[in-house]
């Protein structure tokens, strides 16, 4: 165990510390008081920032994130070696799985009840400039330009993942190009100024383990990426991903958009907006990106199954936006 660490613990909380290991970026704790995970931030801004944001949700009624424990000066937060450390109640439950169906409805669920409690909530972290979504994926497309221009130069080991890319480079520039165009003259900018207006929060890291499922409860955790945005960056985001595993099934696509509405309203608008938006790449960029960032990443072989699994379903996708053009109201939009 992480001796300093516990000592600290155990005075800021008045308990016993049993057993403390450490998994990935967190600390699992046993104490006599139950059981917390403790997790550390570089600066305290951060650390208050998601701990109040929880405090607030619990106040209006939405438990269905984490609580932090208080330490004896009653206060969220303490210092431990220049690193601001909190401790959450541990969530019982197993990660959500976008393989499963049953776990998307239960994610869209749970992220519909948050987006309607998470309005009006001042001193959040300063807004971005521009549109976030948009600012992201241009990047990205600019990234990935880069390393297309880098694996045709040979300034890269050759793998399978490289065929891959190479094989497809152009598809994905086509989509990624297509979707920015329309986008940049959709309401999704108008969307982003009323978010800000609102003071609405958004999760933005809609990952399938950060929706913990136990019996009939789901709970929404990690908000380390909250902040003022469009609830539809949300939506986004978790389709995109779902879909993808779902080989680009409609029917997932509606069920999922109606249980999200049958909690919190959405425009017909918006529904065309999230149909249009859910085209752009993003799995396909954010994953080879992220390969070539700093030379060749370590998970490669973790990244070439999961970018063959996005393209094994590229006709099905393809029909998918194909056959409903209904949706994509551009003079409307």
């Amino acid at each position: 165990m992480e001796q300093s660490l516990v000592t600290a613990i155990e005075q800021m909380y008045n308990c016993r510390v049993t057993r403390l290991r450490a998994r990935h970026t967190v600390w699992h704790c046993e104490t006599n008081r139950g059981t917390w995970v403790i997790k550390g931030y570089d600066d305290f801004p951060q650390a208050a920032w998601v701990t109040r944001l929880s405090a607030l949700l619990h106040e209006r009624g939405f438990t269905n994130v984490v609580r932090y424990v208080p330490t004896i000066q009653n206060v969220p937060v303490f210092k431990w070696n220049d690193r601001y450390m909190t401790a959450m109640e541990y969530v019982s439950g197993r990660n959500g799985s976008y393989f499963h169906r049953t776990d998307i409805i239960r994610a869209i669920q749970t992220l519909a009840h948050f987006h309607l409690f998470s309005s009006n909530i001042p001193y959040g972290p300063p807004p971005e400039t521009g549109v976030p979504l948009l600012t992201k994926w241009e990047k990205r497309l600019e990234d990935f330009q880069n390393v297309c221009t880098r694996l045709e130069n040979q300034e890269l080991p050759r793998t399978r993942l490289t065929q891959l890319v190479q094989l497809n480079a152009s598809y994905i520039r086509e989509e990624a190009s297509y979707v920015l165009a329309i986008a940049r003259n959709s309401l999704l900018t108008r969307d982003y100024k009323e978010a800000l207006r609102d003071q609405r929060i958004s999760h933005k890291d809609m990952a399938s383990h950060n929706f913990l499922i136990h019996n009939e409860h789901t709970s929404l955790i990690d908000f380390d990426t909250a902040g003022y945005d469009t609830p539809i960056v949300d939506l986004v985001q978790l389709l995109n991903r779902a879909l993808a595993l779902q080989y680009w099934d409609m029917d997932v696509f509606e069920q999922a958009i109606s249980a999200y509405r049958a909690i919190r309203p959405l425009t017909e608008q918006q529904v065309a907006l999230i149909f249009l938006l859910i085209r752009f790449p993003d799995n396909f960029l954010r994953e080879v990106n992220g390969v070539y960032d700093s030379g060749l990443n370590p998970h490669v072989s973790r990244v070439e199954y999961y970018v063959s699994i996005l393209l094994k379903g590229k006709k099905r996708r393809a029909s998918f936006f194909s056959g409903y053009e209904r949706f994509l109201y551009q003079a409307s939009l």
